[in-house]
């Protein structure tokens, strides 16, 4: 059961890694829709607003706002032991 766990954290990072680095890429002005002359393209426009209306209509916003409220303390408690 432990190896599950360690293996789905493992695979939340390299997900949110990949993800991220994505975007930075694309807000770059090198490589982004910023260039004259450049078509923005974006090619799952329609899956992105039908998944954005989703989560304006569902509250998940709120909820994960709320949460990350709720456990601010232990990132303070996590890194107060690391240091």
């Amino acid at each position: 059961m432990t190896i599950e766990i360690i293996a789905l954290v493992g695979f939340a990072f390299v997900a949110t890694s990949l993800i991220a680095k994505a975007y930075e890429r694309y807000q770059d002005v090198l490589y982004g829709p910023y260039i004259q002359g450049r078509n923005s393209q974006r090619p799952f426009e329609g899956a992105m607003d039908l998944l954005e209306q989703a989560i304006r209509t569902s509250g998940l916003r709120e909820s994960f706002s709320h949460l990350g409220w709720k456990v601010r303390n232990v990132s303070y408690f996590a890194s107060a032991i690391f240091c």
